[in-house]
């Protein structure tokens, strides 16, 4: 298994890190590449903009003619409103082994994540995320949102993985893992 590069350096590029750190092949989880579930991090403020409803509405009711009509444009910038802050999902971050390259076309990547805990925590199972798909050599980093925030009461959580529909992964392969959130540290 690699270092975790890939990961380290997207860390530090945004000056975050793992609250609870592992390293853990599981598998070929798409054909002919291993995911490596590098840790966790919870929550964490970010700042996004307030989007105004009113204005979107407006927007959306004149469209843009130089582009196709009914895309928005926001006038002078990024977008409408003023900045507030917002918290992300909690995310297991993951490296493809070796990084996917060209073989990032298509969904033939998208094996899915369910999380559980020990309080019956609801998260829910939109998989979102994102991986660097211009990464080429030995690893590229990804993220996967949880589903959630995780229970400040729960004590351990369970992250089940699927391979894509087409894909059956050879053994061995992880099809769950345990994390103790006390002690910050995976349990199988």
């Amino acid at each position: 298994m690699p270092p975790r590069t890939a990961t380290d350096t997207y860390l530090a590029k945004r000056g975050e890190r793992l609250d609870i750190s592992f390293d853990v092949d599981l598998g070929e989880l798409i054909r002919g590449h291993h995911v490596v579930a590098r840790g966790i991090m919870h929550r964490r403020q970010i700042r996004t903009r307030r989007i105004d409803p009113d204005l979107i509405r407006e927007l959306m009711s004149r469209g843009d003619p130089d582009n196709g009509g009914g895309f928005i444009q926001w006038p002078g910038g990024s977008g409408p409103g003023d900045e507030e802050v917002t918290w992300t999902e909690a995310e297991l971050h993951y490296e493809f082994v070796p990084a996917l390259g060209a073989d990032a076309q298509g969904f033939g990547w998208y094996w899915m994540l369910s999380v559980s805990d020990d309080v019956g925590t609801e998260y829910n199972e939109n998989n979102g995320g994102a991986f660097d798909a211009d990464a080429t050599g030995v690893a590229a980093h990804g993220s996967r949102d949880l589903g959630g925030q995780i229970s400040p009461a729960a004590t351990r959580l369970t992250i089940r993985f699927t391979p894509p529909d087409d894909w059956e992964p050879p053994e061995p392969w992880r099809r769950e893992i345990v994390v103790d959130l006390r002690e910050g540290r995976l349990v199988r």
